[in-house]
């Protein structure tokens, strides 16, 4: 398998990186993921700076995804709403003949991550705001790892070109809950697997209105062509936020669906 095959000739690069959406400067501006030093460098101590911790915080999260993964020695994966890729990346280094693909639509997270993943940079994240002052964190080179620049509602992979989507707190993110499911049948094989995990901590009411309580979501998932195989309330997530141990307790909904063929 030719590592990176899926992704199509892109409308413009930055950096390295496939922008297959282009951000307006107003969309930018009002993107919060997009602000380098306050919410990349969040994300980085969380996901890059397991030291900081004594181990990875969001450890249940990835053994949620390896548990419900396929056992197969090569897979195409896509992780949507990948932040700077931690997890994009442990399926890569774990599985070296599977080609994984990040996909978010904060340039700043990808290049954190590009940058760290696949470029092997050292990174020296500003955390001294939070009490850890400036650690290092040592680079890595995935050669079967690709960041990209996407809505998860538009993806640039083709149809049923994909064995795994993966997505993580992205739903409530997004301004209609459901609006992406059908994309991600679009480009999962027949008999491929979705994985969702979310704390469906919605930012506009309407994400409350059609998706909360939860069973919306499942009467949702049950209407389309998604068979379930895992649904998973609560899976508590603990997001460390200073050297002090304060933090968030994410009460997160986590479900494996499989496409029907």
């Amino acid at each position: 398998m030719a590592f990176g095959h899926l992704l199509p000739p892109p409308p413009a690069r930055r950096r390295g990186i496939p922008l297959y959406y282009d951000k307006s400067e107003n969309e930018v501006r009002a993107d919060v993921y997009e602000r380098y030093d306050e919410l990349v460098t969040r994300q980085t101590a969380l996901h890059l700076a397991d030291h900081l911790h004594g181990g990875y915080p969001f450890q249940p999260l990835l053994n949620y995804v390896l548990q419900h993964l396929p056992l197969t020695t090569q897979l195409a994966v896509a992780d949507v709403g990948c932040s700077v890729g931690r997890l994009a990346a442990e399926l890569a280094q774990r599985n070296a003949a599977w080609d994984v693909y990040g996909v978010d639509l904060s340039y700043q997270m990808l290049r954190q991550g590009n940058d760290y993943w696949v470029r092997g940079e050292n990174l020296r994240p500003n955390l001294i705001r939070y009490g850890w002052s400036t650690p290092d964190l040592a680079g890595q080179k995935l050669a079967n790892l690709h960041f990209a620049l996407a809505k998860g509602e538009q993806l640039p992979f083709a149809d049923a070109s994909l064995d795994v989507v993966l997505n993580t707190f992205l739903i409530d993110r997004l301004a209609v809950p459901f609006s992406a499911f059908q994309e991600w049948a679009r480009v999962l094989k027949p008999g491929g697997t979705l994985l969702t995990v979310s704390p469906l901590n919605f930012l506009q009411p309407a994400g409350w209105r059609q998706a909360h309580p939860p069973v919306k979501i499942l009467e949702h998932l049950k209407d389309r062509n998604w068979e379930l195989r895992d649904w998973t309330d609560p899976l508590t997530l603990f997001e460390p936020m200073d050297v002090r141990g304060n933090g968030v307790n994410w009460q997160c909904v986590a479900f494996a669906v499989r496409k029907k063929g």
